[in-house]
């Protein structure tokens, strides 16, 4: 891993507190509001993760109470699944602005996000993802027991060891204050693709929020894409709140399949009610919770009733005869099989007047259904996802000159934006010093680029020796001609 200074504005760029207690030994990951930081608590002699609110939002009250909501909650857990919080501060920013920067010190996972184990259109295999998840499930059930609700649970916050062990991580708009927005207009908190239609709504999140949200999860990880997208942010949460579950590979075995459906069901109440109750369903596919979850197919149903109605009025009359014909004697089976013939004829001389009707209603039922599946298919809306998935990994782009990388990045139909950072001295102008977001983004995201700025020139003060040269001939000269000065000006 590339090892990256300080951040600029960081006092003595290379600590993340005023005490000079966390030093700050490389960058791990940026995001939309922080980065994170391998450090060492160099007090307690041992390495720690430091999160660090960027330094253009250290004045900012909304992304201030993220963190402060983030270290209130996630330090009163404390769970074997989730990360845990060791020390939160503010340190006073060296660009003479006078701000505080807070940062966060947590328990360093030696690991890396889910995010970065899931591949476009390459499935997990289905044990692991249900023992991976049953693990991220048990942490938010811990949350829950405790009354917090997560609300932004992603593969990019479920940190993955190389023992299998899951980390829950960023508790930052856990029960935050409403205002503060992640989205571009403000107004859901959470990150799309994973929204809960409830949230979508922007009602409040319950424990059964987190539980969709890993469902959502739990999908992406068995059919290698995710369940919902859109063009837009606001296009993919209304894919959330109307459009019906797509079906999981054959591949999944029905159990789990069925507990995936039942954590993406649109409405709280019929999810699985906590994260306890999703890890044991994980663990325990036979329980009952589980066999409900087989009934949930009414949804499908649910677009077929309107030609169901018509055949029920006709078919209901040969099923009574049917079973009354079992329950008779045998003597009686003659009687039957005429009235049997009699009511057939009745059947077809009736069908045959009301053929008229339903062929004309039928087709128009039919192309409704038709109409509408291509509207929203979910094999088209797979292939979008497919697509436009894209993964970037900082350390493939950092050093190195922006021109390439920002070459490359518009050959992945990434947007570029290029931010200049003041040059310490001893860096290559124009080269890259940082990207951000980093992990999956969507094709026509905007990246932001750090690069190096012109190197400082602190070789102004070089040329004062000469000025020491120039009044040395100057005093000598001066006394000759100073009286030829006087009289020039005389005359």
């Amino acid at each position: 891993m590339t090892q990256t200074p300080g951040p600029p504005g960081s006092r003595g760029h290379g600590f993340a507190d005023d005490s000079r207690r966390y030093r700050l030994d490389g960058r791990l990951a940026t995001g939309g509001m922080g980065e994170v930081w391998r450090a060492t608590d160099t007090v307690l002699d041992r390495p720690v993760a430091v999160k660090l609110l960027k330094a253009e939002y250290a004045d900012h009250s909304s992304f201030r109470v993220r963190f402060e909501t983030e270290a209130q909650h996630a330090a009163s857990l404390h769970h074997p699944n989730i990360a845990t919080v060791y020390d939160f501060g503010e340190s006073t920013m060296t660009d003479g602005s006078g701000s505080h920067r807070p940062f966060l010190v947590m328990e360093l996972v030696e690991g890396q996000p889910l995010s970065a184990l899931l591949r476009p259109d390459v499935p997990m295999e289905p044990l692991a993802v249900r023992e991976l998840l049953a693990q991220a499930a048990d942490g938010l059930g811990a949350a829950h027991d405790a009354d917090i609700v997560h609300r932004d649970v992603k593969p990019a916050n479920l940190l993955v060891t190389p023992d299998r062990l899951v980390k829950i991580t960023d508790f930052g708009i856990a029960r935050a204050a409403e205002g503060v927005g992640l989205t571009g207009t403000g107004e859901v908190m959470g990150t799309p693709q994973y929204l809960s239609p409830e949230q979508a709504q922007g009602l409040t999140a319950t424990p059964a929020s987190d539980v969709y949200s890993l469902g959502v999860v739990a999908f992406e990880c068995l059919a290698g894409r995710r369940p919902f997208t859109g063009e837009t942010a606001a296009a993919t949460a209304l894919a959330h709140l109307r459009e019906p579950v797509p079906d999981l590979p054959a591949s999944v075995p029905a159990d789990l399949a069925a507990v995936v459906r039942r954590a993406l069901a649109k409405d709280p109440a019929e999810r699985f009610p906590d994260g306890r109750a999703l890890a044991h369903a994980l663990r325990n596919p036979a329980t009952e919770a589980t066999r409900v979850v087989a009934a949930p197919p009414p949804e499908p149903p649910t677009q077929v009733i309107a030609p169901v109605p018509p055949p029920t009025s006709s078919t209901p009359v040969p099923p009574p005869s049917e079973e009354r014909r079992r329950s008779w004697v045998w003597p009686v089976v003659g009687v039957i099989a005429v009235v049997a013939i009699a009511v057939l004829v009745v059947l077809l001389l009736t069908r045959g007047d009301g053929d008229d009707t339903p062929v004309d209603e039928q087709p128009t039922t039919t192309p409704t259904e038709t109409t509408t599946t291509p509207t929203t298919p979910s094999e088209p809306a797979s292939t979008p996802v497919e697509d436009t998935t894209v993964r970037i990994d900082e350390q493939d782009f950092v050093g190195r000159p922006f021109a390439d990388v920002q070459r490359e990045l518009a050959d992945l139909d990434l947007r570029v934006s290029r931010r200049t950072v003041d040059n310490p001295g001893d860096e290559i102008e124009g080269d890259v010093m940082s990207v951000d977001p980093t992990g999956a983004l969507q094709k026509g995201d905007t990246v932001t680029v750090g690069v190096w700025g012109p190197v400082p020139e602190t070789e102004t003060p070089t040329p004062t020796p000469t000025p020491s040269d120039t009044p040395t001939p100057t005093p000598s000269d001066t006394p000759t001609p100073t009286p030829t000065d006087d009289t020039s000006p005389s005359s």
